[in-house]
């Protein structure tokens, strides 16, 4: 078991990862699929070019594709990782205070029950075999590819309407398509909402809206965990909706990827 601290970028969890000789910032989220890294740190690295490429989605919908390549060696304090397969991406310069170098995808924690705890400030790492569960555990659909997975779990709105959401940690918001609004007792044209449209860096034009929720939201398998009156986004997205660290950080979050669960532990401030 190793247990390192973390900062925040934003919502984001950063770690420091050693790799290629020397530390980098990594983010931590289970939401991305694939560990990226930065084609900006490639030289230090030495990484392996596979020859293959993964094409993954935006929540949006838009087709994303990046070079594979294999890290000789990744460590993040004493949990190690030889020949982990990542995508290559253009991050920016990682020496930057406020970027970082890559991103770690649920895959890098194969085996493992990753514990982020939000009054520590630290992430722990234990092999699956010794970690007690200490709060609900929530199943989780893993939609695996070759080198990505995406875990999802089953939510309820306020209507008792049972919909399927991304647990997405690189998210801070709950992210909803619009076709949910009236689940949820919104009107996306009333008053209260806040929208705004915008384009990306990919050519997509987007529309978003933002609107306190009447009512509560809960995970199917945990009713305990309902968030009353959430602030919640509303977007035409690919998937019924993604649940981030607004809920998630209420929680010292366990996740197991291999496992397929998520262990929702109290806080112990909150205690």
């Amino acid at each position: 078991m190793t247990s390192i601290g973390f900062d925040r970028l934003q919502h984001l969890v950063r770690v420091r990862v050693t790799t290629g000789g020397r530390d980098w910032p990594f983010l931590v989220d289970t939401g991305i699929g694939i560990t990226v890294i930065s084609s900006a740190i490639a030289d230090h690295l030495d990484p392996a070019m596979t020859g293959e490429t993964f094409s993954g989605r935006r929540m949006s919908g838009q087709v994303v594709e990046t070079p594979l390549v294999r890290v000789p060696r990744m460590e993040l304090g004493d949990h190690v990782v030889d020949g982990h397969v990542a995508g290559m991406v253009d991050l920016g310069d990682p020496n930057d205070p406020n970027a970082f170098a890559g991103i770690l995808g649920p895959t890098f924690f194969e085996g493992q029950v990753v514990t982020t705890d939000p009054d520590a400030m630290t992430l722990t790492v234990q092999p699956r075999e010794t970690f007690v569960a200490d709060g609900p555990e929530i199943p989780l659909e893993v939609r695996r590819e070759p080198v990505s997975a995406d875990p999802f779990a089953r939510l309820v709105l306020p209507n008792g309407r049972e919909i399927s959401v991304e647990v997405d940690t690189g998210s801070d918001s709950l992210i909803l398509d619009t076709r949910f609004a009236v689940d949820c007792g919104v009107d996306l044209d009333g008053p209260d909402v806040l929208t705004r449209t915008g384009t990306d860096e990919t050519g997509y034009a987007w529309t978003r809206h933002w609107v306190t929720v009447a009512g509560s939201v809960h995970l199917a398998a945990a009713p305990e965990t309902a968030q009353a009156s959430p602030r919640a986004q509303f977007q035409n997205i690919i998937h019924d909706g993604l649940v981030g660290t607004g809920y998630l950080d209420r929680y010292r979050m366990s996740f197991d990827i291999t496992g397929s669960r998520l262990v929702l532990g109290e806080r112990r401030a909150l205690r």
